[in-house]
């Protein structure tokens, strides 16, 4: 079920950058970029103080969830992963913002024809980011349904641990940090 919603999301990323063309595509993949940046930069300086804001999941007694960790600390990495997305979301609405004043460049005659398809793969490849991210955190979370849903969707697995360079860096960001 899960691997159907995944896919449906990902469809949707390339209709979603069909729509907008290349040019505002790319200025969305830009901010996505620019808020990775950002978030990369202080993650680290914000993720103790949430620890008076955001409360902890409490685990269960469900299977053994987390192989992303190999027994390092789940709480710090919660707390990462959340200062993390909290910094992201945040710096991706101010540069959407900035993005759809630059909307006009997308009506150029010149542009039609290459910017709707090209902006189609900008739009998969951000919406596939987007996804990545979102699984990364759903597999910290210690819950059993999320695990278990997670376990079973070859889709997930894939994304969260083989997407090139993301896979690797964010475990480094967030579940090695300890070490």
């Amino acid at each position: 079920m899960l691997d159907f919603v995944l896919f449906i999301i990902l469809l949707f990323g390339i209709l979603v950058g069909l729509k907008r063309g290349f040019i505002l595509q790319f200025v969305h993949l830009t901010g996505f970029i620019i808020a990775y940046i950002v978030a990369y930069q202080y993650f680290d300086d914000l993720a103790p103080k949430l620890k008076l804001w955001v409360p902890y999941p409490a685990t269960s007694d469900g299977p053994a969830i987390l192989s992303l960790l190999n027994g390092e600390d789940l709480e710090g990495a919660y707390y990462r992963a959340v200062a993390f997305v909290i910094l992201f979301i945040g710096t991706k609405i101010v540069m959407q913002i900035i993005g759809t004043m630059l909307d006009f460049v997308a009506l150029l005659p010149i542009l039609k024809q290459l910017n709707r398809w090209a902006g189609s793969i900008l739009g998969f490849l951000e919406s596939y980011l987007v996804l990545f991210i979102l699984l990364f955190i759903a597999a910290l979370i210690p819950m059993e349904q999320i695990q278990t849903a997670l376990d079973q969707s070859v889709l997930a697995n894939l994304i969260v641990n083989h997407t090139p360079y993301f896979s690797d860096k964010v475990n480094e960001l967030w579940i090695q940090y300890m070490s």
